[in-house]
């Protein structure tokens, strides 16, 4: 196994930040977090892998590849800036979170929710926890006299949706995109 994946391996998304990302701010700079760690971003056109694999255009997402002591997440380089850190920070949760096929390659497509196995649903949750930490989260929510997720949104850096998903996980109440009141009851 590559030595830097290793040494992550396992590692929560709130200790990833607390270990390689003490002096980022909100919006979370993947980039940098991930140079921190020693995992090269690199942009790529995924259109020849995709003919090949039969993939329709857009279908990849990024993927992981590790040699040695290198390690390198490759992501689409004409989705959004949203996009860009989503892939990023989900293709570092399956080097959290999935270490034991680090020795595979692993390719991320987009799929519908409800296609999503539980591997692919636990690396969602984490990238949500890597991009909007809890403790961030709970600031920027107090400051707001109306909770929204659009704004908690740019503020973040991520999509409405990456953050209704996150409010959601939390149990956190919200106005959505909509501006319709989503309310949980205090357990």
């Amino acid at each position: 196994m590559c030595e830097t994946l290793s040494k992550i391996r396992g590692m929560t998304a709130e200790k990833l930040l607390e270990t390689y990302g003490k002096d980022l701010s909100i919006p979370v700079d993947i980039k940098q977090l991930l140079e921190n760690i020693g995992i090269a971003s690199i942009p790529m056109d995924f259109s020849e892998i995709e003919k090949e694999i039969g993939a329709n255009h857009g279908d990849v997402l990024g993927l992981v590849l590790s040699k040695d002591e290198k390690a390198a997440i490759l992501y689409r380089k004409d989705d959004t800036l949203n996009r860009k850190r989503f892939t990023l920070a989900h293709e570092l949760a399956h080097c959290c979170l999935h270490s034991e096929d680090n020795n595979k390659l692993h390719i991320e497509f987009r799929l519908d929710d409800d296609k999503k196995d539980q591997h692919e649903k636990d690396a969602d949750i984490f990238a949500g926890e890597l991009l909007i930490p809890l403790k961030q989260l709970a600031k920027e929510h107090l400051k707001m006299m109306v909770p929204n997720s659009k704004d908690l949104a740019r503020i973040f850096g991520v999509s409405i949706a990456v953050m209704e998903a996150r409010l959601d996980y939390l149990r956190v109440s919200y106005y959505n995109r909509n501006g319709q009141a989503v309310v949980y009851e205090n357990e």
